[in-house]
């Protein structure tokens, strides 16, 4: 059930209540919510990843909603972003989180995009381009997907996995013997052809972990010449595995005149080009291993157009329902906050920048039958829509989705020297703003000036965690709070990859606009 723009538009929330960014992390979660009142939960995790798994295909999960407690009053409950990675189970919090009909609890939630959902949409909805993000940043495509590893990809990938694999496998394996795919989406049809014959690999089971013989086995059954058996343990790993076989098909579906565009099992990362640190987690996913017993495996590669068409399927509405910002009142949400790029991007606020004269246009007076705080963010949520669906549409892997634009990649994050953590509304890193803003005087103009322009009294965000205070929700800094503007972050402190120690999650604003949790304001040291 889809959340719409104007859901809860007209209420009026005694509570408001702020996660900040989840991480994989459901133990937490569902902790941090309890402590709200708004689930209840004991920690029994297995329980609750048994639950969650046994509603993957259900519109919704009256088992879920069990779980959830009927509010006296409506609450407004509001997600940062970055339900996704780092930790195991972020795929099982976003089932969690769609499926339950909170509405009908008087509990209405916004779920914000973060950069890490975001990388994760670029990755499932064309996994062959995703290394395009970071075109002209002078990295090759296996230092991207290094990089892409290190933000913790893999471990949604793991959840991905452990929710869908059955489907996965089955759907491939339909796949190989018929060579043809058929697949509906919403009015949208759509055919998917091998230009040979493998459906020898719907018949081949392999066991052991004789991963050279599996590869032999693949090699007799295609048909090629003795020349291309390998000898006795020259595959000793599974990576090693994942990286020939994808070799191995896309020299197999060359030698047909109906050449294929792609090699449909390859993400096109040269294995001898790789540099120190890298991981092969994320190109060796599709190699599907399942334990039968304590020596024993079956292999099947998966064709990576199959594990879009599964994500698609399972989360592309979700992300549908993901905005870029949110108000309430003159309080403005957005996962990064918002940085100065922001304020002056055309794709953000920028429609009330003049760049002539360097100021903001006045949501007050003339402009008011024009523009309103409301409409600016509109906005803005829905030209990002329009991104995200034009890219959900599109099944052909031959480009890069268009929502690169939304995270600015490529003009604020692709140096040759790395990767900067400076850009618009969803990269946008608190501390580093924080450095910023206490160097340089311009800085501080342009926020009061773009507080007087729009009248936002208060911006939160998430993205950055705190490491050293447990006990404090939020942050905020003194150089703004001094021009009437707060600009808060919430700690991400559930993620386990930041904490040795995870702490519970949120902060919860009261009708008078007062923050509940503990937080402080601080200049920074810079």
């Amino acid at each position: 059930m889809a959340l719409t723009a104007n859901k809860g538009k007209n209420i009026k929330f005694e509570r408001i209540v702020v996660f900040g960014d989840l991480h994989g992390d459901l133990d937490i979660m569902l902790a941090s919510l309890s402590e709200k009142g708004l689930v209840r939960y004991d920690r029994d995790l297995d329980s609750a990843i048994k639950l969650i798994t046994e509603c993957v295909n259900e519109s919704f999960a009256p088992t879920l909603e069990a779980m959830v407690i009927p509010q006296k009053t409506p609450v407004r409950v509001i997600f940062m972003g970055d339900f996704l990675d780092r930790y195991h189970f972020g795929y099982h919090i976003i089932q969690f989180l769609d499926k339950i009909r909170w509405e009908n609890f008087r509990i209405y939630p916004i779920f914000l995009m973060g950069n890490h959902d975001l990388l994760n949409f670029h990755f499932f909805v064309n996994p062959f381009e995703v290394s395009e993000i970071y075109q002209g940043c002078g990295h090759s495509k296996d230092e991207t997907v290094s990089y892409i590893t290190s933000m913790g990809v893999d471990k949604s990938l793991e959840s991905f996995k452990a929710l869908h694999a059955d489907e996965i496998v089955n759907r491939q394996i339909q796949f190989y013997k018929t060579g043809a795919l058929e697949y509906q989406e919403d009015g949208y049809s759509l055919r998917y052809q091998y230009p040979c014959d493998l459906s020898s690999l719907a018949e081949i089971r392999f066991t052991g972990k004789d991963y050279t013989s599996c590869y032999n086995q693949i090699v007799t059954k295609l048909g090629f010449a003795q020349e291309k058996l390998l000898e006795n343990d020259s595959l000793r790993r599974s990576e090693e595995l994942g990286f020939v076989l994808p070799k191995l098909f896309g020299k197999f579906i060359a030698t047909k005149k109906e050449m294929a565009q792609r090699n449909w099992w390859s993400l096109s990362y040269d294995p001898k080009a790789r540099h120190d640190g890298y991981s092969s987690e994320i190109s060796n996913f599709n190699l599907f291993i399942k334990k039968v017993d304590e020596d024993n495996n079956e292999i099947i590669p998966v064709d990576w157009r199959i594990i879009s068409l599964v994500w698609r399927h399972h989360y592309g509405n979700f992300f549908r329902r993901t905005r870029l910002l949110h108000h309430e009142s003159t309080t403005v949400f957005a996962h990064g906050g918002i940085s100065p790029l922001a304020m002056v991007d055309p794709f953000v606020f920028g429609s009330l920048y003049d760049p002539r004269s360097e100021k903001f246009k006045s949501l007050k007076s003339k402009y008011e039958s024009d523009l309103s705080l409301e409409k600016v963010i509109n906005r803005s949520n829905r030209l990002m829509a329009q991104i995200l669906e034009n890219a959900l549409n599109d099944y052909s892997f031959r480009r890069m989705n268009g929502a690169e634009i939304v995270d600015q990649i490529g003009f604020w994050r692709g140096s040759t020297r790395g990767f900067p953590i400076f850009g618009g509304p969803i990269w946008s890193d608190f501390e580093y703003l924080h450095s910023c803003v206490k160097k340089d005087e311009r800085l501080l103009q342009l926020y009061k000036n773009f507080k007087e322009a729009t009248g936002i009294e208060r911006i939160i965000c998430g993205h950055t965690h705190f490491m050293d205070k447990p006990e404090i929700r939020f942050q905020g800094m003194s150089e703004l709070k001094a021009l009437g503007l707060e600009y808060l972050c919430v700690d991400n402190s559930c993620s386990r990859a930041y904490r040795m120690e995870p702490v519970l999650n949120g902060i919860e604003i009261d009708p008078d606009g007062n923050i509940l949790g503990q937080g402080s304001f601080f200049s920074s040291p810079w």
